[in-house]
């Protein structure tokens, strides 16, 4: 009987494993949702301010020239004053001014850079939410262990989270203002607390699922509990402990918006868009939230992604983002 014959060539196994190069569509594929999103905020704009009567149009969907002009005034602000360049003045002026025209050294220039308003509203924002998220994370990840771990705790906790959890931050903000007053604390209290929640539940969970298998083999070759919990507990976990600590940073951005504004802060670019929507200052408003936008994915891909890739990828328990060009 004649034996059946594969059509693929023979395997090779000193062959080096070559990947081809991406092409530029695979590569720019991130930024499709982006494009998308401001073709269509660009139609729109173009809609209400052509084909509807509201003379409110311009001022409520700027075009998207506008948005970026209005970033430009908010990071060079300061310094057009020091040069007396008027408000009025057009983009390709302003930048002429800045290059052909300045007569300020380097120092003098970064001086009057570093006291634009969207700078100041950014780094109170930068240092805030982090700091909260953080907090949020050392507590949670232990809690959560704890609960994973030991039947005491959880029981103790278990009901506590369940009352707490469905509760929005946002409806302690009063009480935290008249507790501890209106400032940075309140704003990171009110942050750290949205954002421990779900992390604690997403570790408790990881470590309630972890394989009964895995912890036989590892006290059949007599591993203590503590080579147990480091090697296999951990590990086997860690991908809900990272998607816990991705929800609780999402919950942290939400909470962080309303307490800037329920606590009286000056500077944060919450506490600015919330400021600016008196003045019906639209652009300001699209400027800071595009800010917080690109600050948490700037968290998400020098964060997360490097945890991921160096474990659970290199352990082969979860696949690279983008890494098939064709899902099977």
């Amino acid at each position: 009987m004649e034996e059946p014959k594969s059509e693929l060539p023979p395997l090779n196994l000193d062959e080096p494993n070559v990947i081809p190069p991406e092409s530029l569509w695979v590569r720019m594929r991130p930024f499709y949702p982006f494009l998308l999103a401001l073709m269509a905020w660009q139609t729109i704009s173009f809609y209400m301010q052509t084909f509807t009567d509201n003379k409110l149009s311009p001022v409520m969907f700027p075009y998207l020239g506008d948005i970026v002009f209005r970033a430009w005034e908010l990071v060079t602000g300061p310094l057009m004053r020091a040069l007396n360049v008027p408000e009025s003045t057009g983009f390709g002026e302003q930048i002429y001014a800045l290059f052909f025209k300045n007569s300020l050294g380097l120092s003098e220039n970064m001086k009057f850079l570093s006291r634009s308003p969207i700078l100041l509203h950014t780094l109170s924002t930068a240092w805030r939410l982090p700091f909260s998220f953080c907090i949020a994370a050392f507590f949670g990840v232990s809690v959560g262990i704890l609960m994973g771990r030991y039947a005491f705790w959880e029981g103790f906790f278990v009901p506590l989270l369940s009352v707490l959890l469905p509760i929005p931050a946002l409806a302690w903000s009063p009480v935290a203002v008249i507790w501890f007053g209106n400032g940075q604390q309140t704003v990171i209290l009110i942050t750290a607390f949205a954002s421990f929640l779900p992390i604690c539940i997403a570790v408790w969970t990881g470590v309630k699922t972890i394989n009964p298998v895995w912890v036989r083999a590892a006290q059949s070759m007599n591993a203590d509990k503590m080579t147990i919990f480091r090697t296999v507990v951990l590990p086997g976990s860690l991908p809900m402990i990272l998607s816990g600590l991705r929800i609780g940073l999402a919950r942290a951005w939400r909470a962080g918006v309303g307490a800037e504004a329920l606590a009286g802060i000056r500077w944060g670019l919450s506490a600015g868009i919330f400021d600016t929507s008196e003045y019906f200052d639209t652009a300001f408003m699209v400027v800071a939230i595009a800010v917080l936008g690109i600050f948490g994915y700037f968290l998400e891909k020098v964060f997360f992604q490097p945890i991921e890739n160096r474990t659970l990828v290199k352990w082969g328990m979860m696949e690279k983002i983008g890494g098939q060009g064709k899902k099977v």
